[in-house]
């Protein structure tokens, strides 16, 4: 059975409505980078008004 490691990226949460007009840049390259390293997203972390916050990443460990 695999087994997890997991980290979190905090994100600016106008990233997440960027794509209606915003000038904020999601964090393509930092995202690029990590997923090299075998990360991907697992799911995005809301604060208690909804906004995310972060992004939960997943890999699987090495043996």
């Amino acid at each position: 059975m695999p087994s997890y490691e997991y980290r979190t990226i905090e994100v600016d949460s106008d990233v997440m409505i960027a794509g209606l007009g915003g000038e904020v840049t999601p964090p393509v390259e930092q995202l690029n980078e990590l997923g090299a390293e075998g990360w991907h997203v697992a799911a995005p972390l809301t604060d208690k008004t909804g906004e995310t916050v972060s992004l939960l990443l997943q890999r699987e460990r090495e043996r």
